[in-house]
């Protein structure tokens, strides 16, 4: 396995690397640091001195940076490499995983690269986005602890079977809880309520029969992808919209990671990346892991 940590300058850096350090991970996991130094914008009347002194002011504070990240992770990890570059911050760490193709990015969730205006919807969306293998966005008020409780959130989709593949495989798991939402009836109850009353009840309770069967027969497939795991596993269908009843039902079980797949089915046609895991993205307030093909 390899994976690729993004940092910045931030305090946050800090708190990231510390949770990095209790995650668990395969035996042999390689990670790879990777920090974007951006442009500084000194003004004209520092002088060419004084510009001078402050990208070498930063340039040493990110080596400090890279340096710790380096020692602590190297603590839980075999291989820990650091790679520097210049430029813009999305654009640089996507071409370093098109370079090293990680099986995981780990990025901040809000607040990198704010000095320049980057927050959610710019470096963790365009990560989301474009990035090709999966992506785990950590919020800044992260906690460590050994033995985390995961939430799986799963509509039967490859992706979401995936995603329960993959937490299958992390050792030292506490517990797992595995989630499937049935969506209110949204446009259909637009249509249904046309009909007679009596008819539009019976056409309405059977239409969330079939959406409830469908979150039992995901969980179940789910629970397949997971025979053999060692943590206890306990199974939970929500009802509303999926990413607020998920980030609810994470938020209500104290869950330390959400796991979801990236693209899935509504019911209607395929979920496209960037409605329900960007929004469970933006909402949550624990580490989301996203796991894409």
């Amino acid at each position: 396995m390899r994976w690729l940590i993004a940092l910045d300058e931030s305090e946050f850096s800090e708190r990231l690397i510390g949770w990095m350090r209790t995650f668990p991970h395969p035996e042999h996991t390689v990670v790879t640091v990777v920090h974007v130094l951006e442009p500084l914008a000194v003004p004209e009347t520092a002088g060419a001195r004084g510009q001078e002194l402050v990208r070498q002011q930063q340039g040493s504070m990110v080596e400090a940076l890279l340096d710790r990240a380096r020692t602590l992770l190297a603590q839980s990890f075999e291989t820990v490499e650091v790679i520097l570059r210049e430029g813009v911050p999305s654009q640089e760490i996507l071409h370093v995983i098109q370079q090293h193709q990680p099986d995981l990015v780990v990025s901040g969730m809000r607040g990198f690269y704010q000095s320049a205006g980057f927050a959610f919807g710019s470096v963790s969306q365009r990560l989301l986005a474009y990035a090709p293998c999966s992506l785990m966005l950590v919020p800044g008020k992260v906690t460590s602890r050994l033995g985390l409780r995961v939430m799986v959130a799963t509509d039967g989709s490859p992706d979401a079977l995936r995603a329960a593949g993959l937490v299958k495989d992390l050792p030292g798991v506490r517990e797992i809880i595995v989630v499937s939402v049935v969506r209110p009836l949204g446009a259909a109850q637009v249509v249904l309520d046309r009909f007679q009353r009596g008819e539009s009840r019976t056409m309405q309770a059977g239409l969330l029969r079939s959406r409830r069967s469908a979150a039992r027969k995901a969980i179940a497939e789910t629970l397949e992808r997971l025979q053999g795991v060692q943590a206890n596993i306990r199974t939970v269908v929500l009802a509303g919209h999926p990413a607020e009843a998920i980030v609810r039902a994470a938020r209500r079980d104290e869950a330390d990671v959400l796991v979801l797949g990236a693209r899935g089915f509504t019911g209607v046609k395929a979920l496209a990346l960037g409605s329900v895991s960007q929004a469970v993205a933006q909402l949550a307030t624990c580490p989301v892991l996203i796991v894409k093909p």
